[in-house]
């Protein structure tokens, strides 16, 4: 259960790595290509590299920079050599930022093209180590191997690679010969044109690779850099300018601000005086004044009554008085636009001796017909 959940995990991962290694390399190389051609001379350090090709007894010395390789000479390789001038100049290749890169001969390097499932790109070393008694005359034991990936057949689901194999004989006695003369390569590989271009794989053993700098992971680590900076910008940049922008509103809107409340008050004072004066003309609507009371009666009552008792409330008139004709006073009541539903508050009494009448007499005021 263990190996089939080991299993799965590899064939569900190893896409998904590199579908994520094929985007960050497509990323970058965006990236890179924004730059200006002067920055990214300076993110890109010059590839500087020694190629030391064996010919027999001889050692064939090559400088590579960049794209090009330049011849530098032939040296003898022995017991009582001494190294090369070029060598002994350089205490240490690797601080430089020099690579030396030791070529074997072919005659001594197995090259064999595999073709296998992509699925075993997770573990690619692991099962070419599996295999090393089917595709080579050696043991795992006595050699040492290195593989370079050609294509990937997405539609055939296969993965075709050279597979590199030398004696570890070979390569340790290569090894001991060049440390005696103080030559410590961080590459030992093939050329198959026999001097010049090495192929991208290395015989080494880890232990003994030294450090060197990675030129791809310097631009990584630039371009990273320089992505998050414009990021930052990006979110940045916007809310700076909002914020300038609120810095210089800000005064005016105080200002406004100041403006607005002196309005208000004065709103609220001459709201204030409104309902005042409101109060007094819905006062004055409300209530008929006593002087147009009485000049209405004046007006309406006939010559031959008079009045002994006047009562005006803002709802109510009451009249008490004496007349020849008490009968008539409603009609001549209810006729006044200022009057109506008028009635006897008691009953119309004769006075004695004489032919008039004594009556109480109530109407209601029409407040909306007053002025």
């Amino acid at each position: 259960m263990e190996v089939t959940r080991h299993n799965l995990h590899a064939a569900l991962g190893a896409p998904l790595l590199r579908s994520w290694k094929t985007f960050w390399n497509w990323w970058i190389g965006e990236l890179s290509a924004m730059l200006p051609e002067d920055v990214r001379r300076a993110l890109r350090p010059s590839e500087q590299q020694l190629i030391l090709t064996v010919d027999g007894a001889y050692l064939l010395v090559d400088r590579r920079s960049g794209d090009s390789i330049t011849p530098v000479g032939r040296y003898t390789l022995g017991p009582n050599a001494s190294p090369p001038p070029e060598l002994s100049a350089q205490t240490d290749m690797t601080a430089e930022g020099i690579e030396v890169v030791v070529c074997l001969p072919t005659d001594k390097v197995l090259t064999r093209t595999l073709k296998l499932p992509l699925a075993t790109e997770e573990n690619l070393r692991e099962v070419l180590a599996f295999q090393m008694d089917r595709q080579t005359p050696f043991t795992l034991e006595q050699v040492y191997y290195d593989y370079a990936v050609v294509a990937r057949d997405r539609k055939t689901r296969t993965l075709s690679l050279d597979f590199v194999v030398a004696p570890r004989a070979v390569v340790d006695g290569l090894i001991d010969s060049l440390e005696r003369l103080d030559i410590h390569p961080g590459q030992v590989t093939l050329c198959p044109a026999g001097r010049g271009e090495p192929m991208p794989v290395n015989l080494l053993p880890v232990p003994q690779r030294p450090r060197k700098r990675m030129a791809t992971q310097r631009i990584n680590i630039g371009l990273g850099v320089l992505a998050v900076l414009l990021l930052v910008g990006a979110v940045s940049l916007p809310l700076l300018h909002k914020a300038r922008v609120v810095r210089t509103l800000q005064p005016m809107l105080d200002v406004a601000a100041s403006k607005a409340q002196v309005a208000q008050k004065l709103r609220e004072k001459v709201d204030a005086l409104k309902a005042e004066s409101q109060f007094l003309v819905e006062k004055k609507q409300q209530s008929l004044l006593v002087l147009e009371v009485m000049d209405e009666l004046t007006r309406i009552l006939p010559d031959h009554t008079w009045l002994t008792r006047l009562e005006i409330s803002p709802t109510e008139v009451q009249v008490q008085g004496q007349s020849t004709s008490s009968g008539a006073l409603i009609p001549l009541t209810e006729s006044s636009p200022l009057l109506h539903n008028a009635r006897f508050r008691s009953p119309v009494t004769q006075i004695p001796r004489t032919n008039e009448e004594r009556f109480h007499l109530s109407a209601e005021t029409r407040r909306e017909a007053a002025p």
